[in-house]
């Protein structure tokens, strides 16, 4: 029991190194995560605004205009017998139609 006096310095560093493996192999893996997150989050906002705006059209009969949710501009326009939402995201310009089921 007298030999046994805690980590050794080379340990310790051991130690440190597979923990700064572990966080280093994690962090692009959560960022990826948070990316294709934040794209589903605009998809989303994108169909709300297709349906607000169908809505809207049928109300007033307006065939284009635009939305914000949050610092996102959402353009929609009427084509066809369709909706096409038109976006910016990380990524870029990012363009969704929507038609009726038919």
């Amino acid at each position: 029991m007298s030999c046994e006096r805690g980590f050794s310095f080379p340990e310790s560093l051991l130690s440190l190194l597979i923990v700064y493996v572990i966080f280093t192999s994690l962090f692009p893996l959560m960022d990826r995560m948070v990316m294709n997150l934040e794209m589903q989050k605009l998809a989303v906002q994108a169909a709300s605004v297709a349906s607000d705006s169908v809505d809207l059209h049928y109300l007033t009969g307006e065939a284009e205009g635009s939305r914000t949710i949050g610092s996102v501009v959402f353009d929609w326009r009427m084509q066809g017998g369709g909706i096409c939402v038109s976006y910016k995201a990380a990524s870029g310009w990012q363009s969704r139609c929507y038609e009726p089921d038919g």
